[in-house]
């Protein structure tokens, strides 16, 4: 989670007057802790609001990237109450590490069991000193020395700086009253990442559009009226919904089900399709699916085939622990059925979700199997692409380098063991901790690299204040659509009454517009939707630049006119327009 200051001092709170948690010295106070090859010392540091910073060193990733294995610890020097809001600054940068960027976790803890945490917040830093601004809330009531604040660093090898290490409590105040700028690096309506968003997105997400207009005989019709109308996105733009209420009787259900037909022109079944689910109750899965192709929407993302923690599996599952073979049947047959069952309803499948932290299943049966559940599906269904989904990609901040490192070598492996992987899979569930465009420009760009599409396929922001929700609804939005390697947007649901999270949807319970949707329809519907008239040349023809997608496209001469359906694709297209037929 990451915050900008205002330029007003934290110590100007009016309501309580911050006093820090750690000794006068505290780079001195952080001991390490954990594998004997790795150290700790102090370096001076210039150009800096701090002259000395703490050089810590990772030689090797802990077993199973446990990542509190290599840590420094300071004890605190004060007292913390239940509720106390808390502001951890510090700065970090990056001396080495294999893709230039270095990771660790600030951890506020309970010294001894059950090592209750206040504060657990991922942060990642190139070779540029990066500053964090982290405030949080007192898990519990503490004396001074019985929690302590830590910096994990149990990741790859690396050497990383930390300093200006301070945390300062401001007793009762409520987080909502400090000044501290909530806003993300880049929000600014002059961040020069907007205009190079909007040069890639003219680039390639238009395309020319020549329009040739002749009378019944074939001949050129200098001067014929021509109006390009957008119909429909090539870009997915979409949404979870429950199978549920697409099919229910209740007003509600007419409203969402208009809802969806409005707003997106692809969806992923939220919960029908999981495993679990779908063995309940195929048939409500099966309904969906046919009312949504009878409505024009056939790009249906499904989700997922093998969430491979025995707590997403069906119940009987965890009993095959103990006989790998069984396991493995199971599972394959598992996709066989539904991949079967919905064979050329799907546009793509979703194969394994989140497997940094679902790994149940490849203990017993190994990381290889993976590839299988990929080749199995690609045998069943030829036809449908294939996904890898995890969380905690572009969210975070961005700064969950272990997760992102994670996922990029299990698609690597997965490559090199012939898996039909065609996708990539972004979630994006965001809470206070809103990635800066840029970085997540460089974390695209670096899984770019793979070769293969990427979707961002679960996007919500759960957060109270509404505007701000809004605007990094529409900064995320242009960020991903300016990415050539990016085909899909995806919400994790669009109304309060079927939210996961509700504070994150874009339409109240009561069916009213927070400014969210507003935002989404404005970029969707009009700053990246074609509609224009034009006259054609005498040569008969006008060209114009369209959003690459489908359109109706109409010519006029006199009272006489005509309509053509056409498809813009990347690289342009022709379509003739007979008048008088």
């Amino acid at each position: 989670m990451v915050f900008l200051l205002l330029a007003a001092c934290l110590s100007a709170l009016a309501q309580s007057e911050p006093y820090s948690i750690l000794p006068d010295d505290p780079l001195k106070a952080f001991a390490l802790s954990g594998a004997p090859a790795d150290h700790k010392q102090v370096a001076a540091v210039e150009g800096q609001p701090f002259s000395q910073a703490m050089r810590l060193r990772t030689s090797v990733e802990p077993p199973d990237g446990v990542q509190y294995n290599v840590r420094v610890r300071a004890a605190t020097t004060r007292p913390a109450r239940k509720g106390d809001t808390v502001v951890a600054t510090f700065w970090m940068r990056c001396l080495e590490s294999a893709t230039g960027v270095g990771a660790t976790r600030f951890v506020v803890e309970e010294v001894v069991s059950p090592w209750t945490k206040s504060a657990n917040y991922a942060a990642a830093a190139g070779a540029g000193w990066r500053r964090f601004v982290l405030p949080f809330t007192m898990a519990d009531s503490f004396e001074a020395g019985q929690y302590n604040v830590q910096f994990w660093m149990g990741f790859e090898p690396q050497v990383i700086e930390i300093g200006g290490v301070s945390v300062a409590n401001y007793g009762p105040a409520p987080v909502a009253d400090l000044p501290v700028d909530r806003r993300y690096d880049g929000w600014q309506p002059e961040a020069p990442w907007r205009a190079a968003a909007a040069e890639r997105i003219e680039r390639i997400r238009k395309a020319d559009l020549k329009v040739i207009v002749q009378d019944a005989g074939g001949q050129a019709t200098p001067g014929a009226e021509v109006h390009v109308r957008m119909k429909r996105h090539a870009f997915g733009f979409g949404s979870a919904v429950a199978a549920a209420e697409l099919l229910g009787t209740s007003q509600n259900s007419e409203r969402y089900r208009q809802a969806i037909l409005e707003l997106f022109n692809q969806v992923v079944l939220e919960n029908d399709l999981k495993w679990p689910n779908w063995e309940a109750n195929r048939q409500r899965a099966l309904d969906a699916l046919k009312w949504l192709h009878e409505h024009g929407i056939t790009q249906i993302r499904g989700h997922n085939l093998v969430w491979p923690s025995w707590r997403n599996m069906p119940a009987d599952v965890q009993s095959l622990s103990t006989d790998p073979e069984a396991l493995r049947r199971r599972i394959l047959d598992h996709i066989v059925d539904v991949v079967g069952a919905t064979r050329g309803q799907l546009a793509e499948w979703d194969v394994i979700n989140e497997p940094y932290t679902n790994r149940d299943a490849q203990k017993i049966l190994g990381d290889e199997e993976m590839a299988a559940w990929f080749k199995k599906a690609r045998e069943i269904d030829p036809g449908v692409l294939l996904y890898i989904n995890d969380y905690a990609i572009l969210a975070a901040g961005g700064n969950d380098l272990a997760h992102q490192n994670h996922y990029f070598r299990t698609i690597e492996f997965l490559d090199r063991l012939g898996a039909p992987v065609d996708g990539i899979g972004m979630q994006g569930h965001f809470g206070a901790d809103l990635t800066p465009p840029e970085r997540l420009l460089e974390i695209l760009d670096r899984f770019a690299k793979l070769g293969k599409a990427i979707q961002v396929t679960e996007f919500d922001i759960d957060i109270a204040d509404e505007q701000l929700q809004a605007d990094y609804t529409r900064d995320f939005m242009t960020t991903v659509f300016s990415h050539q390697s990016v085909s899909g947007f995806m919400m994790w649901g669009f109304w309060e009454g079927r939210h996961w999270k509700p504070r994150g949807a874009m339409i109240r319970r009561d069916w009213s517009a927070k400014p969210n949707l507003e935002v989404y329809k404005d970029l969707v519907f009009r700053q990246w939707w074609t509609d224009e008239k034009g006259v054609a040349g005498e040569d008969g023809a006008l060209t114009l630049r369209g959003f690459l997608g489908d359109y109706e496209v109409e010519a006029r001469v006199g009272c006489k006119f005509a309509t053509r359906q056409a498809r813009l694709p990347a690289g342009g297209a022709t379509v003739t327009v007979k008048v008088g037929l």
